[in-house]
């Protein structure tokens, strides 16, 4: 799995990755604060209960994670993003968030589309 994260996600210098889950925590905060009743509208179906596990791909810093914070008691998320910097901004998110460490999971690894097969 390691060769294929490294093929799709070049390998980057601990301080190149470290220094971009820093930036994008700070500088998304306008765009985030820009676009909350949007998401908030979106994310709303999850407050129903209905939801037991939640797969969220390019999870960067975690700016969805307060969005299920609702959830904490019925569903876990798990987060998957190629940089493994952003675990630590992640987690932070997620218990500001209300979500509990054992409700939030950070897989480090890479997620591509599937090829479908055209059927005649």
């Amino acid at each position: 799995m390691k060769a294929v994260l490294n093929r799709v996600h070049l390998p980057r210098p601990d301080w190149y990755e470290e220094l971009y889950a820093v930036a994008m925590a700070a500088s998304m905060k306008s765009y985030e604060d820009e676009i909350a009743g949007y998401k908030s509208e979106l994310f709303a179906n999850l407050t129903t209960g209905k939801a037991a596990k939640i797969l969220e791909i390019g999870i960067g810093t975690g700016p969805n994670l307060k969005y299920y914070g609702n959830l904490a008691s019925s569903a876990s998320v798990v987060g998957v993003d190629p940089n493994r910097k952003m675990e630590k901004c992640a987690q932070a998110t997620a218990q500001a968030s209300g979500l509990p460490p054992t409700k939030f999971q950070f897989i480090h690894a890479v997620c591509r589309p599937l090829n479908y097969l055209h059927l005649f």
